[in-house]
């Protein structure tokens, strides 16, 4: 019995890994798009602006 539920603390271990591992990707996919599409918004606004200058 003791086995059993040391193997069950282990399995639940291992998935607060997987979860937790998963929250972090989620973030990092939503704040890394934002911040390219940031980057990629200004870029064409400052193009826009310098064709408009010549």
């Amino acid at each position: 019995m003791g086995k059993l539920i040391k193997g069950i603390k282990i399995a639940a271990w291992i998935a607060e890994i997987i979860v937790a591992s998963s929250v972090i990707v989620e973030f990092a996919e939503k704040y890394g798009s934002k911040k390219k599409k940031e980057d990629a918004a200004g870029k064409v606004g400052t193009d826009n602006v310098t064709t408009e200058n010549q």
